[in-house]
């Protein structure tokens, strides 16, 4: 788990999954964030959860979302999907945010690496 801030506040608890085909917010956090359920737009998809059930999608959001080190900062505006189911995370970063920052996962490192804006790699260290 990494954390990342959108909506100017930190959110802890963030999984990357190279296998998700989505990236997710679930309601708790939306709500938690203050965000107003008229941000929502429509999402006409269905989503299946880990499991392989379908969640309930409520719509979805576009965040701009930064990720950082302790030197550089990139920021990026992701679209999430909105479900409403709990989960032990409050955010999943799947394929699209991943192939957007152009970031590999090292999953036995505990890492994220992605490109700087100025040239460099941001390494991002799980908590």
């Amino acid at each position: 788990m990494i954390y990342v801030v959108t909506v100017g506040r930190m959110v802890h608890k963030v999984l990357m999954d190279q296998r998700s085909s989505a990236d997710v917010i679930f309601w708790g956090t939306f709500t938690s964030l203050q965000l107003s359920p008229n941000q929502l737009r429509p999402y006409n998809g269905c989503l299946a959860g880990f499991a392989g059930d379908q969640v309930e999608v409520r719509g979805y959001v576009e965040l701009r979302t930064t990720f950082s080190d302790e030197s550089t900062t990139r920021t990026i505006t992701i679209r999430y999907i909105v479900v409403n189911t709990s989960s032990a995370y409050n955010l999943l970063l799947g394929r699209p945010s991943l192939k957007k920052l152009g970031a590999v996962a090292l999953t036995a490192h505990m890492k994220m690496k992605l490109p700087s804006p100025k040239g460099g790699v941001i390494t991002i260290k799980s908590d």
